[in-house]
């Protein structure tokens, strides 16, 4: 089925609207679930600081292992059937963590395959939803919508928390992850709704392998200029992002001595910027120009990372830490808005999911690494100089985009298939 009109306001896109809902409603689940497991293994199962910091690692391995055939296989098939059967696979693991505890009781060992399961589907979700409006729209209209699908992410981080904190002290952490589990089907749901049809995809060259086209997706990234140096930023910010990830619940609870709803409300209240930020994406890029929106978006986010590790307890330290997270998050949505645009418009149309997935592969394949080495250095040091060494480093985020040939770009190098489209 064609797409519904080109141009006119995404809000009334029946076929987005239903996309951007369901993303909506299961990023929501997500956040829940984000604090509600760790709190499983850190309340219930008395879980050490290396055990917690692993459970975000076993959530990341996935993208090292699954990323690669995932892009491939985006591109030898229609994203829409593939992301229902995620969005279902995902609400099957997740709704074991509940039942497990009404039958008899949760594990570690549960919490770390539920949390590999729920990463590959994950996957292989992002890397169609993330060409999957591009299909849907075409590339006219791709940063409004990349910085509408933030605004969904914003949202969800944005009440996630708060909810998964209270519905974790109303109903119990193994509960509150059945939220998650219900999200899912929602997700899958609105994407059932949707009347798009994409065409088949088109006849594979004879003789073609999935290792073939694998290749074909590494090569693309690793010999474009633009593409290279965004996937190594991208790398150094998610392996280090992981690490401040993986220790922050855990450091703001026993360090600072919040309430996990605290803990869940500082965090919702923070995502607040980038929200705001989300929705006028497309505006700030269009004034900034895509390469500055690029480098500014890091160099506002990444210094304010290091706020956690030096507040003092109380009130003001929680109000300290929303206001900073509120501004990072704000500039991070403006930088990932226009480098996710950047990279679809210069990528070519059957190779989207390639690029996409490869470049998750690249950039985020060694963010399991992150909890890990978080973990180690936090049990070594403690979790204080871990968080302000890991945040600190994020700097290097910001002066790898400087130093790139991003800074010198005066127009975004279009592909050809998208001629005559503005960026």
């Amino acid at each position: 089925m064609p797409r519904e009109r080109k141009g006119g306001s995404l809000w009334r896109h029946r076929d987005f609207l239903l996309l951007w809902s369901g993303q909506t409603v299961d990023q929501f689940g997500t956040q829940v679930s984000w604090l509600a497991v760790p709190m499983i293994a850190i309340v219930t199962l008395h879980a050490s600081k290396f055990e917690v910091a692993a459970l975000s690692a076993a959530g990341a391995l996935p993208v090292l292992l699954v990323s690669l055939p995932a892009g491939a296989l985006v591109d030898r098939t229609r994203r829409r059937p593939l992301m229902i059967v995620c969005a279902a696979g995902s609400a099957l693991a997740m709704g074991s963590i509940p039942l497990a505890s009404a039958l008899g009781g949760v594990t570690l060992l549960q919490l770390y395959l539920v949390a590999m399961a729920v990463g590959a589907f994950g996957v292989c979700f992002s890397a169609a939803a993330g060409s999957l409006p591009f299909a849907l729209l075409g590339p006219e209209q791709l940063v409004e919508a990349n910085g509408r699908m933030n605004t969904a992410r914003g949202l969800a981080e944005m009440a996630g928390p708060s909810a998964g904190g209270f519905l974790v002290g109303l109903l119990g952490a193994a509960r509150a992850v059945g939220i998650d589990a219900v999200s899912y089907v929602f997700s899958a749901v609105t994407l059932l709704a949707m009347r798009f049809r994409e065409p088949e995809a088109g006849p594979r060259p004879p003789g073609a392998r999935l290792r073939t086209e694998v290749a074909e997706g590494l090569r693309l990234v690793l010999r474009h200029p633009l593409l290279r140096v965004v996937v190594l930023a991208n790398g150094m910010a998610g392996f280090l992002l992981a690490g401040v990830s993986s220790l922050w619940l855990l450091y703001v609870i026993t360090g600072l001595h919040w309430s996990p709803r605290v803990a869940g409300l500082v965090y919702g209240l923070s995502v607040i910027g980038g929200v705001v930020a989300s929705m006028g994406a497309k505006a700030i890029i269009d004034r900034l120009g895509m390469s500055r929106a690029v480098i500014l978006g890091a160099f506002c986010s990444a210094p304010l990372e290091m706020v956690t590790p030096l507040v003092s307890r109380g009130p003001a330290g929680e109000w300290i830490v929303g206001v900073a997270f509120a501004a990072l998050t704000a500039a991070g949505m403006v930088n990932m808005t226009a480098t996710m645009s950047l990279r679809q418009l210069i990528c070519p149309p059957d190779m989207q999911g390639r690029m996409s997935a490869t470049n998750r592969f690249l950039s985020q394949g060694l963010r399991f690494l992150g909890p890990l080495v978080a973990g180690g250095l936090g049990t070594w040091i403690g979790l204080r100089p871990t968080l302000a060494l890991l945040a600190g480093s994020t700097l290097l985020w910001s002066a790898t985009l400087f130093l790139s040939p991003i800074r010198t770009m005066r127009e975004v190098p279009v592909h050809e298939a998208y001629a005559g489209v503005t960026a």
